[in-house]
């Protein structure tokens, strides 16, 4: 009964931890990393439903599962944070504090539903757009389009774009989107 509550908080809270998806999405680990992070929704779910857990054990479970699955240490200390919501909404859910679970929960970001969604129906965010397709010209004159695309990017990127200096392959370089 307490997994069946507690394993869609898991997915949500996974669902919102923005470094088990990049890992997903750029293939680190093994192939099949979608249905890797689902296992591993279960697996959380369970360990803290069936074992007495603190804090720190669970954050250390997550932080294993991110390297030894997807390959991936995560120095932003976002194993700590997911770890942290886990266990306080785990204790909500055992005290039988139903309505201020709930409250916690609504309270939380929307966002997509990646790691709920079967894993044939969804679409891998590489096939989101390829520059080396055309299949966005079709005849009709889009040059106004175009022009307003390619003025806007040069608008909101004034800088060169910095070549890739020996960044090894497999990795990608993320860079902010502050401005100065």
């Amino acid at each position: 009964m307490l997994y069946d509550d507690f394993k869609p908080i898991v997915d949500l809270v996974f669902n919102n931890w923005t470094a088990l998806q990049l890992a997903v999405e750029h293939g680190m680990g093994a192939p099949g990393g979608e249905k890797t992070a689902q296992l591993m929704c279960v697996y959380v779910a369970r360990f803290c439903v069936e074992n007495v857990v603190d804090q720190d054990d669970l954050t250390e479970l997550l932080e294993d599962l991110m390297d030894e699955e997807f390959e991936t240490v995560c120095h932003d200390n976002s194993p700590k944070e997911v770890a942290s919501l886990l266990f306080f909404y785990l204790g909500l859910l055992k005290e039988g504090r139903h309505e201020e679970l709930r409250n916690h929960i609504e309270a939380m970001p929307k966002c997509q539903k990646w790691l709920s969604e079967p894993i044939h129906e969804s679409v891998p965010p590489q096939c989101h757009g390829n520059p080396d397709d055309d299949t966005t010209s079709s005849g009709e004159d889009n040059s106004d389009e175009e022009t307003e695309a390619s003025t806007n990017a040069t608008a909101s990127n004034n800088e060169p774009e910095p070549m890739d200096e020996d960044v090894e392959p497999g990795w990608t370089m993320v860079r902010s989107r502050r401005r100065k």
